[in-house]
């Protein structure tokens, strides 16, 4: 009985949509990411070696 009420059941395309968006936003992320080109992630890899203007380690 419960497996038939499951089957037939409306809600079932939900897990389905969000397949298929999770898909969309992992795929549409995946390329934005690959078409950059390395000078564009360039300030972002030299953050961890430029000097702070706080230079008593108060991170405040």
């Amino acid at each position: 009985m419960k497996s038939e009420l499951l089957a037939r059941s409306p809600l079932l395309i939900l897990p389905l949509v969000a397949l298929f968006l999770f898909l969309i936003v992992f795929l549409t992320v995946l390329f934005v990411t690959m078409q950059r080109k390395a000078p564009a992630y360039d300030p972002v890899a030299r953050l961890p070696f430029e000097d702070d203007d706080n230079e008593s380690g108060d991170r405040s």
